[in-house]
């Protein structure tokens, strides 16, 4: 059966569907890893599963586009979470808050931070929870 929705539905809902995951995964990762006063990089393999889910309930069609989707809504996720992780522990030893020290950190400054608390356990995880993405994502090419 052919797809009749318009191109836009087809591109916007996916994307959509991402910011939303993206979004929300990083204010459950970032709040965990703050509580737990550590970086929780198994946390993840649940984005990976999170984008891989959203994107199949929006219907996008499995293939290289869905896993290369997924892949980088997984490293948005990771980036944007390690990132306020680090800016949330930097901003209360100045008295600011999250979003302040944020906006106010470098990637520099963010990537040494994250760098001191994260190990080589923590760097394997997050690229395995990237190949999850991709993978769980491409899925059947055909279906049966």
């Amino acid at each position: 059966m052919p797809d009749t929705s318009s191109p836009l539905r087809r591109a916007l809902l996916p994307l959509l569907a991402l910011t939303a995951g993206v979004l929300g995964m990083s204010a459950i990762w970032t709040t965990a890893a703050i509580l737990s006063r550590s970086p929780l990089a198994w946390l993840a393999f649940l984005a990976a599963l999170d984008m891989v889910l959203l994107l199949r309930l929006t219907g996008m069609r499995p293939g290289p586009l869905r896993g290369m989707a997924a892949t980088a809504g997984t490293a948005l996720c990771i980036a944007l979470s390690y990132w306020l992780i680090a800016a949330t522990q930097f901003g209360a030893v100045l008295g600011l808050r999250p979003l302040e020290s944020a906006a106010r950190m470098g990637p520099t400054l963010a990537s040494e931070l994250t760098r001191l608390q994260a190990g080589p356990y923590d760097t394997a995880l997050l690229a395995l929870s990237l190949l999850t993405a991709l993978l769980g994502a491409w899925g059947p090419l055909r279906q049966r």
